[in-house]
């Protein structure tokens, strides 16, 4: 996998379970405030993130409460 395509696998990822159009999540929108998802949900677009890249998100969702968060632990566990 091409690392420039990581973030548009994460976006298609967080879209699908926002309902959205995967140009329409942004960088900077909080997953409970500005996509309305909850803990459930953001678990889920985890496990499927973690399926697709073989690396352990879960245990880092805490600190995971925007997109960026999320590209950015990505971006460092991909390097």
């Amino acid at each position: 996998m091409k690392p420039t395509n990581f973030k548009e696998i994460v976006k298609q990822v967080i879209a699908q379970k926002a309902g959205l159009e995967t140009r329409e999540v942004l960088d900077d929108m909080f997953f409970e405030d500005d996509l309305n998802l909850g803990e459930l949900e953001i678990s889920e677009i985890l496990e499927e993130l973690e399926d697709e890249f073989k690396l352990d998100l879960l245990a880092n969702q805490p600190e995971i409460a925007s997109v960026k968060e999320l590209l950015d632990l990505l971006q460092e566990r991909l390097d």
